[in-house]
């Protein structure tokens, strides 16, 4: 047997590697490949390292903040651990990795493969942040041997700012959702409730991006018209972001009685499974995963109405798209989902179930990831 091909994957935390890609790092260890993850060590990396993959641990990531000296550090410190490792190919996510790992892989001749997998605080606030980082990626990626997105509206935005080439660009259907093993309804316990009181919750972390003050606004409006309406919030509170809430804020609707909080949890399955409907009225999104977990799970969703949620939404079928920004437009999906009866909020959920799995099943990523892989260690990305 010849020497296993080496894949380095990158990103900015542990965590996320954890949250969104463990079923794809099972697959390429079950594919014989030598994986090594890069990132910030933190108290992932034990889940991580149970899986057959290395860890390596990076200092010099750090992920907000644009020192210049800092990522000068990060660029060596990436060559040279792709120095020592040599890998076959490398996966980078997010933008510090996507920027300087590439050009550091790209230094040595190392296949690169870039996922842009959302653009976040950068790219939805103008300013010079965001100009700086628009040249940066463009300086990078054109380093790069392919450019992944996962979703049409990025996609477009970097090949029209010419930040990429076309030729170099693939959309994938997210980062995939396992609808069998793990978000399944079958495999959550599930309480007996109160039908007739309808339950939203909110999933992911407290930042004004992700929607948090429109769910608020709309909660505290229903609540007026339907006093026996539930709300809920899910999620990481002291976020280190320029949109993060404070938890003065937080405290204060939660002692209002608009909200209850819930704080963050590691397994959101058993919280989605005893509400009617999810919501996420975000201002951007790669491809949102926690609505995927939800409509995997059977529950409608109220969603906005942009990139990166509205691929996963059918209007009116799997759930509701209200306009971004726009809590009154939340509120009048909230009502409508509230005026369904028990049935129709079901049948509605589990059409949600069948779209993902149908269109953004982990399965169909992994297999893009394999094919790509090897066409990359071929050396060749001709179909």
């Amino acid at each position: 047997m010849g020497v296993p091909k080496k894949i380095c994957l990158v990103s900015n935390t542990a965590w996320s590697f954890t949250r969104f890609r463990m079923d794809l790092l099972k697959a390429l260890v079950s594919q014989g490949y030598d994986v090594l993850l890069l990132a910030p060590e933190d108290e992932h990396v034990d889940q991580l390292l149970a899986v057959g993959v290395r860890f390596s641990g990076l200092t010099a990531l750090a992920s907000k903040g644009m020192n210049p000296l800092k990522d000068i550090q990060l660029y060596r410190e990436f060559k040279r651990i792709y120095t020592k490792e040599r890998p076959d190919v490398i996966i980078q996510y997010t933008i510090k990795p996507n920027v300087y790992g590439t050009l550091a892989a790209h230094s040595l001749g190392i296949p690169v493969l870039a996922v842009i997998t959302g653009l976040g605080y950068a790219f939805i606030n103008k300013g010079i942040i965001t100009n700086v980082a628009r040249k940066l990626y463009r300086f990078a990626l054109r380093k790069a041997d392919s450019v992944w997105f996962l979703n049409n509206d990025d996609l477009q935005l970097f090949i029209n700012q010419k930040l990429i080439v076309a030729e170099k660009a693939l959309r994938i259907p997210g980062e995939g959702i396992n609808c069998f093993d793990t978000f399944n309804p079958v495999l959550v316990e599930k309480h007996d409730h109160d039908e007739a009181r309808c339950t939203f919750l909110f999933i992911g972390r407290l930042l004004y991006d992700k929607g948090i003050r429109e769910f608020v606004t709309a909660a505290r409006h229903i609540k007026q018209i339907y006093p026996e309406a539930n709300f809920q919030v899910l999620g990481y509170l002291n976020v280190v972001n320029p949109a993060a809430v404070q938890e003065e804020e937080l405290m204060e609707w939660v002692s209002k009685g608009i909200i209850t909080y819930l704080g963050p949890v590691d397994d959101v399955r058993p919280f989605i499974a005893e509400v009617d409907c999810v919501v996420l009225p975000s201002y951007r999104e790669g491809m949102s995963t926690t609505l995927q977990e939800s409509a995997s799970m059977g529950k409608l969703l109220i969603a906005s109405d942009i990139s990166g949620c509205r691929e996963l939404v059918e209007e009116g079928v799997t759930g509701f798209l209200c306009r971004e920004k726009d809590a009154k437009s939340v509120a009048v999906c909230m009502e409508r989902v509230i005026k369904l009866s028990p049935s129709q909020r079901k049948e509605m959920g589990q059409k949600g179930r069948n779209k993902m799995i149908q269109e953004f099943s982990v399965d169909r990523i992994i297999a893009i990831y394999l094919h790509r892989l090897e066409m990359l260690i071929k050396g060749s990305l001709t179909e």
